[in-house]
């Protein structure tokens, strides 16, 4: 067996030798010239593109004359015996090279262009060898490792279709990378095989807080790619989105027609979620192969449409307006007509499913510590979670005012594991505290949509934030028995949970389609992409506010209350004294990562108990409007009904109130 090091130094050799016979090739001038990429030529470039001369041998016979054997040259995959000649040919003719190196950035293949005219095969690979393994290896990226274009933690990973599509689209991120506050960009693609999971891999352990865009072709062969690519491209941990190129182009051809800084604008205005482009796809298959002819008219097209995409909506349901739109758009139907095609659909396809899902089966979490708060009327914890090496983009704040007594806190959870995510979540939280401390609760969630959505003025879709939001306030009240009342406020579906006549009740109402059609009369069914699918977020949407008598107080993120039995939920908010031992402990149990808890209870108050198991109801009322609306309205010269229907609180005329309907 060859020793491998003398095959890196095989692929090095030829490397050098195609490099130094490019510039003197005119073809080879033309066809960089043709996709944009002259300036990528050189030896001492980043790239090393080369040239193959079209004669037989001289790439053997050079590499023989410097030490190498014939079979070195056959098994670093640069050349062959004839079979009746037994001379040594060259394997690459009359072609452009590019060099396929590892993550160390040595040459370990080749993948070439011809330029003849002539060949059955435009572009020719390396065979596997004992130190190239296609399916294992990524073009540029060793490249872009060893000369890495910044040192933002966040940087943004294109996938294209093939070789010069990456030599063109790093020349195109080098002109944007002269605007301020860009993330730095790397392009790599797959030689001579589909996107892999093992590729994927590659990537994470490189560059593990990567945002990934596909950015393939815009012909039928780019939505095959994207089609084949998409099942474990959906799994990256991180932000994932594609980018719809123009029908007939690629970025080569793109950097060909124009100047590297309008290339790159034009494809970053196209990046949109990658499952609202597999929607797009799978819609217009359907049309091109004659299962749906018009949607608009008829019922039975517009059920197969909504079947073929329902699962979409599950791999990002933070874009499910989007992504409805998108659907409507193509499909002539209103975008409420889909989002509720779709909740049925998966319904259909899925049964009903009871019970409350396990904890998933994750890398043990590494978790923040519970922060312990005492104040004058109440104590508090919170604690957070995230696996190792994810992004963590749920966020706790907590603000108290010494003049009033007031004490305030804010759950935050990013929706999506990415850094924008984290982004949303973390102002969501540290605004509401900030204005609601000297407000109300309320009047902290709308600011905080104010700022985000200011944020985001002008950045594209692809690049931004968003979260569910929850602010609780503590307000000092000698009259009532425990010295001290609450209100919430929330957009979302983070939840608060009390003890209410010895059962666990929970406080706040979903801002979910599902919640939607409950309150709509519509048969509830636990379980479910309705379940996912939210109605408002910290950015859009109603938002709903309540007053509370007393606590215990639970609020927590959708990773808990969906992993977290409610019996446990219970046992642990009864008889609570130690509130940072019992968010501890909640985390544990919940096992997932980005997993958030905060416990508040009246510091005057005995431990609440628990008498009965099943889902109590409140006495409150549940107000719920536009945030602008409710922004100026507080509870605080409300008297908490004893009744579930309890009157509208004053200043809040402009809302819906009703009492919280539990799943």
């Amino acid at each position: 067996m060859t020793d491998p090091e003398r095959l890196y130094a095989a692929n090095a050799a030829a490397a050098r030798f195609y490099a130094e016979r490019l510039a003197p090739s005119p073809k080879a001038a033309a066809y960089m010239e043709s996709h944009g990429i002259s300036e990528a030529a050189g030896p001492g470039g980043l790239w090393q593109l080369g040239y193959a001369p079209g004669r037989w041998t001289e790439l053997a016979t050079h590499l023989r004359g410097i030490g190498f054997t014939a079979a070195e040259v056959t098994a670093a995959g640069l050349g062959f015996v004839h079979g009746k000649s037994g001379h040594l040919l060259d394997r690459f003719r009359d072609r452009i090279m590019f060099p396929i190196t590892d993550r160390e950035n040595r040459v370990i293949a080749f993948t070439a262009r011809d330029l003849s005219g002539r060949a059955e095969a435009r572009w020719l690979n390396s065979p596997e060898t004992a130190i190239y393994h296609k399916r294992l290896v990524l073009y540029g990226l060793g490249q872009q490792l060893a000369h890495p274009p910044g040192a933002d933690p966040e940087p943004v990973v294109f996938v294209v279709e093939g070789a010069a599509d990456v030599v063109a689209m790093h020349r195109m991120a080098a002109a944007h990378a002269t605007i301020p506050e860009t993330h730095p960009v790397y392009v790599v693609a797959p030689c001579g095989t589909r996107l892999t999971r093992e590729q994927l891999d590659l990537l994470q352990e490189a560059l593990p807080t990567a945002h990934l865009i596909l950015a393939f072709d815009g012909d039928d062969a780019g939505r095959r790619a994207v089609d084949r690519a998409y099942p474990i491209a959906a799994k990256w941990p991180g932000k994932v989105s594609g980018a719809r190129l123009p029908r007939g182009k690629d970025p080569a051809a793109m950097l060909a027609d124009m100047a590297p800084l309008w290339a790159m604008s034009e494809i970053v205005g196209r990046v949109q979620p990658l499952a609202q482009i597999q929607l797009t796809n799978t819609i217009k298959r359907l049309f091109a192969a004659g299962h749906i002819t018009n949607p608009a008219e008829y019922a039975g097209d517009r059920i197969t449409a909504y079947q073929a995409i329902a699962e979409l909506f599950i791999d990002a349901p933070h874009a499910s307006r989007e992504m409805a739109e998108a659907a409507a758009d193509l499909l002539g139907v209103p975008a409420t007509d889909v989002t509720s095609g779709v909740v049925e659909a998966w319904d259909a396809r899925n049964a009903t499913s009871s019970g409350t899902d396990p904890p998933p089966v994750l890398p043990e979490p590494s978790y923040q510590r519970p922060r312990l708060d005492e104040r004058r009327v109440t104590a508090s914890a919170s604690a957070r979670s995230a696996a190792q090496g994810g992004v963590e983009t749920t966020a706790i704040a907590t603000r108290h005012n010494d003049a009033t007594g007031v004490t305030v806190w804010a759950l935050a959870d990013g929706l999506g594991h990415h850094a924008e995510s984290a982004v949303a979540a973390s102002m969501a939280a540290d605004i509401a505290v900030a204005v609601a401390v000297h407000s109300a609760p309320a009047a902290g969630l709308h600011a905080a949509r104010a700022a985000i959505n200011s944020h985001y003025e002008g950045v594209h879709e692809s690049q931004t934030g968003d979260a569910s939001l929850i602010v609780v306030a503590a307000y000092p009240a000698p009259e009532r028995r425990h010295g001290v009342r609450f209100e919430l406020a929330w957009a979302g579906d983070c939840r608060t949970y009390t003890i209410s006549g010895g059962r666990l009740a929970q406080v706040t109402v979903d801002h979910t389609i599902a919640r939607q059609r409950r309150d709509a009369g519509e048969p509830a069914r636990p379980g479910g992409i309705a379940n996912l699918l939210l109605t408002s977020s910290v950015r859009a949407g109603d938002i709903s506010v309540c007053p509370l008598e007393h606590g215990p107080l639970l609020v927590c993120n959708r990773s808990v209350h969906r992993a977290v039995p409610e019996t446990t939920l219970a046992l642990e908010l009864s008889g609570l004294i130690d509130v940072a031992t019992t968010a501890d402990r909640l985390l544990t149990v919940a096992g997932g990562r980005n997993a958030a808890v905060l416990l508040l209870h009246a510091t005057a108050a005995p431990p609440a108990l628990t008498t009965a198991t099943g889902p109590g109801r409140p006495a409150m009322p549940v107000a719920t409007g536009p945030a602008a609306a409710l922004a100026k309205s507080s509870f605080a010269n409300a008297t908490t009904p004893q009744a579930h229907a309890g009157p509208t609180p004053h200043g809040l005329s402009g809302a819906r109130s009703r009492p919280p309907r539990h799943p």
